[in-house]
């Protein structure tokens, strides 16, 4: 057997985490496994953006368009069945927002992105937690690939031949590598989110505490209804920011076509597409 390992998925997590659970409830939905709230005033989104796929309907609200150079924005995400039978939701997010910062690094299941004023786009950054804490797995799954068939092999081989970044080339490993070790249930499981037709589900509010907070003995942040903050891409200079959110469970081509091969079942949910862009104005 073959062993192929790319790059180090190590990263540094706000592990400090003030967390205030959404009072809202869908029905089929599972309980929040945050702890429970105080009293979370309902608070109006003054954004919201809308896309979907297949039986996936995302949306994606923030509190406010307009904030001061340094702040963080608010934000919740919302997925619809607009489909005509029951989907299973498992992205992470719904249980922990926390992964939000993860996954918009690794551009797998649900994540967002943003574009600066000179429409770059922005790379996920990550602050110091009081506590130091290191995580090194990315939902269960490492950058390792156990080439354990000539079809595997010639995947990987195939990627490299194409001239694929190294970054690109692990996001396709987690892809097929989520998806193998689901078949085989390796992963641990988060408890099932199952919706029926017309049914929703959305993330909780969320804040965070730094370790920067504390040295420069900032006030303790105050949730902001049902918004998570969402302080992982710096927005330090003035000017007109975009940010979206996306949704991808999509296998890419040849993953697909091996997962067929090895008997790996698809789902209507295993789709890939993006929200509009929603302008964000940063002042002074």
């Amino acid at each position: 057997m073959i062993k192929t390992r790319t790059a180090n998925w190590t990263v540094m997590t706000t592990a400090l985490l003030c967390f205030a659970a959404c009072g809202k409830k869908d029905e089929g939905a599972p309980a929040s496994i945050l702890p429970p709230p105080a009293t979370i005033e309902k608070v109006p989104a003054q954004a919201e953006v809308k896309a979907s796929s297949g039986p996936i309907e995302l949306s994606f609200l923030l509190h406010k368009t307009q904030i001061r150079a340094g702040e963080s924005l608010w934000q919740q995400i919302r997925i619809r069945n607009i489909g005509k039978k029951e989907i299973i939701v498992s992205d992470p997010i719904f249980h922990d927002p926390r992964e939000l910062r993860q996954q918009s690094r690794s551009n797998y299941f649900i994540y967002v992105e943003a574009l600066g004023p000179d429409s770059k786009p922005l790379e996920v950054v990550y602050h110091m937690s009081e506590n130091h804490k290191v995580d090194v797995m990315v939902d269960g799954v490492s950058g390792l690939l156990e080439v354990a068939s000539p079809e595997e092999q010639a995947m990987l081989d195939g990627w490299k031949k194409q001239g694929l970044s190294h970054r690109e080339i692990d996001k396709r490993l987690i892809d097929f590598n989520t998806k193998k070790l689901q078949a085989t249930e390796k992963l641990p499981e988060l408890p099932v989110i199952k919706l029926s037709p017309g049914q929703s589900v959305e993330t909780k509010s969320a804040f965070y505490r730094s370790i920067q907070d504390r040295i420069q003995n900032r006030p303790t942040l105050r949730p902001i209804g049902d918004f998570a903050q969402l302080d992982f891409f710096m927005l330090e200079k003035t000017g007109n920011y975009k940010i979206r959110a996306a949704y991808n469970q999509a296998p890419t081509k040849k993953s697909a076509e091996l997962s067929r091969k090895l008997g790996i079942p698809s789902y209507p949910e295993e789709v890939r597409f993006h929200t509009p862009w929603i302008t964000i104005e940063v002042l002074p």
